[in-house]
């Protein structure tokens, strides 16, 4: 332990404005905190439900708006997913625009049909009724719909409608099942889509059972969905090339939902203008505090240069001072700020308006890494803000620190 820390921790911190310095940098880091898991939740919570509506990687046909245009599960187009992406759910989707229609009204709405998989975002989203096996053959033909759409038509589960298909210049009719209302408070989308086995959309569409409008990719990580597709692009044109699979084009999660990671991405910007400003807040409380500290052992300041101590060895003295005030500050801020992040978590105290902000709760993610960074931050920065300020020390005379009241 050198001289300057033995002494440093021998003289205490009792100045009145001690605790306010205190206050003031635990206040900050808590803000800062908070603020980054609070925006980490919510751009987590909102990538997740256009993942669970749109899925992380899709594959259509490179002309799918034509009549009759569709995508077919090939061996050797299945190959070369297989061979471009690592994914455990992999399987064909179609969405046929349909009319649901009661005795008293209708909705035109878009159903998607699920295979085997299933759409494990949706179970989680259920509200009324339980989610059907979707890959076991049933007559009733079972249908998923939202709660704004169960709201528009008052329906339940259990209740029958009549659901009306334009299919080329052909009109269709099937009476659906209504098996589950789920609620993911995401309007545009909940009020657009509904859930039904794929082999119905099929027979339908007068398909196969190796053909839809699309094929789905899920189960990857996060992280790596852009890079997967795109090793899928250069793949699927590679094969193309070598006339093994159609012409194919690939969109990812990030290009079907770019409205709203455009919308998501200016969060960042609000989260920085709120660490600078409570970094501001934090580091002229600090230098304040120091100034205080100095001001409070004027004596001993020139008792020590007296005794023969250096400028720097001085300076040092009261810059670990300083620092045990960072540190304390820092310790109830990370105390404060994670007990009220786990507080929002476990019991979402504090709700939103999902109509504007597609959830009904403030959404909270704390990431330990995160938080070890920012703290790191804090610490340095402050040790950077301390060296100017401590160089005051180095103005004052001995003679007149002795004379000093």
């Amino acid at each position: 332990m050198t001289l300057g820390v033995a002494i440093a921790r021998r003289l205490s911190l009792r100045a009145p404005g001690i605790p306010v310095a205190v206050a003031g940098i635990a206040l900050s880091v808590c803000i800062m905190l908070m603020s980054i898991a609070i925006v980490s939740g919510f751009k987590l919570q909102i990538k997740e439900k256009v993942a669970g509506f749109e899925h992380q990687i899709s594959i259509y046909p490179l002309d799918d708006y034509n009549e009759g245009q569709g995508i077919a599960m090939t061996e050797s187009l299945r190959a070369c997913i297989d061979s471009a992406v690592t994914s455990p759910q992999i399987e064909l989707g179609l969405r046929q625009p349909a009319i649901f229609k009661t005795d008293s009204d209708f909705e035109g709405i878009v159903l998607k049909g699920t295979g085997a998989y299933g759409n494990p975002f949706i179970a989680s989203q259920i509200v009324a009724g339980e989610m059907p096996d979707f890959s076991s053959n049933t007559e009733d033909n079972p249908v998923v719909i939202s709660n704004t759409t169960a709201n528009a038509l008052d329906l339940k589960p259990k209740d029958k409608l009549m659901a009306h298909f334009f299919i080329g210049d052909n009109l269709y009719t099937r009476r659906v099942t209504v098996a589950a209302i789920y609620d993911t408070h995401f309007n545009e989308y909940d009020k657009l889509y509904a859930f039904a086995p794929i082999t119905m959309l099929q027979k339908l569409c007068g398909v196969d059972s190796l053909t839809g409008s699309s094929i789905t990719i899920d189960g990857i990580n996060p992280d790596k969905v852009e890079d997967a597709a795109e090793n899928l692009r250069v793949e699927l044109y590679r094969k193309h090339l070598d006339d093994s699979v159609p012409a194919c084009r690939v969109e990812s999660v990030a290009t079907a939902g770019a409205l709203y990671f455009n919308w998501l991405a200016l969060l960042d910007t609000n989260v920085a203008v709120i660490l600078i400003l409570m970094g501001c807040v934090a580091g002229f409380t600090l230098v304040s505090c120091l100034f205080i500290i100095v001001l409070e052992r004027v004596r001993m300041i020139g008792m020590l240069k007296a005794l023969g101590a250096t400028d720097t060895l001085i300076r040092r003295i009261f810059v670990y001072m300083a620092t045990r005030l960072v540190a304390r500050g820092l310790i109830t801020g990370n105390i404060v700020a994670i007990a009220l992040l786990w507080a929002q978590h476990i019991w979402h105290i504090i709700p939103l308006d999902p109509e504007a902000y597609y959830l009904n709760y403030v959404p909270v993610h704390i990431d330990l890494t995160t938080v070890a960074i920012l703290d790191v931050s804090v610490i340095l920065i402050s040790l950077i803000l301390l060296v100017l300020p401590s160089h005051i020390i180095s103005t004052l005379s001995p003679a007149e620190t002795m004379r000093y009241e």
